[in-house]
């Protein structure tokens, strides 16, 4: 009786999803479980303009939390207990049975244990890194292709991020392309995502990780799946999001460290194009209380905006190490451009729009792309991630080469243009 009225009346005033563990008092009565991916701690990466980025027909929830907000969150909410969902939350909240989930739980600070990978200590040294994402192939027979790009790029990359699962599509596994990596003598970052795991079968992949020798983790919500139909359910809801995947493997890190002796080095991811900017910026600095190292931003194609976002995110902590690796896409394909414009949560420039129309688009592309990286690094990026959206072996090679000479240049520009 309690729940059927309670239903009634919170479906009425608050569009309510009956998850029975409610957080309206922390959300300005605004019910977050109408994100569709079911976010309990704020917007996701790919919030363009304010809108949701499963439905872009509606305002993203997080949004309007957040403009209403008058004070920061100080602590994380867990995913919802699936136990609870659709029962009373008022008598989950007398009986006590919602605490863990309804009430924010503390962060963790773990600043004192330092992270065990050489991707971090360069950063931490201030060394300019770069990075690689390698899509994990749909089979075991496409290692071979894994293979024959660690042979070109090995001696010019820092790491590589081999990605899983990309756009939604079943493929190897993010640790099985790590391996090929590994053998390269180089640092891969493993990816997981909320989306794909439950905190504890996430806990049990990332020791096994931990213990094959991967120490870099790059941990995402992730991007809708493409044969899900765009509604809000409780059936969509992912099981985890990206702040508490990194909150949960932050408390395990001393733990890691005692045990395996590694204490990885977690990493999240930021979109700068992002709108409104101070929620984006927010949102990096929550997760990075919930225990994140370092960040990887979505495909900048805009360094005004990349600026902007930078400064508003350093205010304040000028003096702090720079943990922030802009992504730099090469696109030498007008279909990998369609690819890359259809992605959730990126902002293509028009300047490398009129670049694809014209004739020698892949030489000009890459042209550009030196441009943009060179931008970031003059405006405090700790690196560049390099992103292949059909660009030729040879023009990936030629920006692997150059890239550090002339991130060298663009750090000694803003110096001068400091002093």
């Amino acid at each position: 009786m309690i729940y059927t009225v309670e239903k009634w009346i919170k479906e009425k005033a608050f569009g309510c999803q009956t998850c029975g563990q409610c957080i309206l008092t922390h959300t300005k009565l605004i019910c977050p479980m109408n994100c569709p991916k079911g976010l309990r701690n704020g917007p996701c990466g790919g919030t363009l303009d304010g809108k949701c980025e499963v439905i872009p027909e509606i305002e993203c929830v997080w949004t309007r939390i957040e403009k209403k907000k008058t004070q920061k969150q100080d602590g994380i909410h867990l995913p919802p207990d699936p136990k609870l969902l659709n029962t009373a939350s008022y008598v989950n909240f007398v009986n006590g049975k919602d605490r863990k989930t309804r009430l924010p739980q503390d962060f963790v600070d773990t600043s004192e244990i330092p992270a065990s990978s050489r991707l971090a200590r360069k950063m931490y040294r201030g060394e300019f890194v770069v990075t690689l994402e390698i899509a994990s192939p749909l089979t075991a027979k496409g290692l071979n292709r894994v293979d024959k790009i660690m042979e070109r790029v090995a001696d010019h990359v820092d790491a590589v991020n081999t990605t899983t699962n990309a756009g939604g599509i079943p493929s190897l596994s993010s640790m099985e392309t790590a391996e090929v990596v590994q053998a390269y003598q180089v640092e891969s970052i493993i990816q997981f995502c909320g989306r794909d795991h439950h905190a504890d079968d996430f806990l049990r992949e990332l020791e096994k990780a931990i213990g094959s020798g991967h120490k870099n983790f790059l941990l995402l919500t992730g991007d809708w799946l493409p044969q899900k139909d765009r509604k809000v359910d409780q059936q969509s809801w992912f099981p985890m999001d990206s702040s508490q995947m990194i909150h949960f493997a932050n408390t395990r890190l001393e733990d890691f460290q005692q045990r395996l002796g590694v204490a990885p080095y977690l990493g999240c991811a930021a979109n700068p194009f992002s709108t409104p900017m101070p929620i984006s910026v927010e949102r990096l600095h929550f997760k990075r209380q919930a225990g994140a190292r370092f960040c990887q931003t979505q495909a900048i194609t805009h360094v005004p905006t990349f600026q902007e976002w930078y400064k508003q995110l350093r205010a304040g902590r000028e003096n702090e190490p720079k943990l922030t690796i802009p992504s730099i896409p090469l696109v030498g394909s007008r279909r990998a451009f369609e690819v890359l414009c259809r992605l959730p949560g990126v902002y293509v420039d028009e300047s490398l729009r009129r670049i694809m129309e014209s004739e020698d688009f892949q030489r000009k592309a890459l042209d550009w792309a030196f441009e943009i990286a060179e931008g970031v690094t003059e405006h405090g990026a700790a690196g560049v991630h390099t992103m292949n959206f059909g660009m030729p072996p040879h023009l990936i090679d030629e920006f692997l080469l150059q890239i550090r000479d002339r991130a060298r240049q663009a750090r000694l520009r803003s110096l001068n243009t400091v002093t």
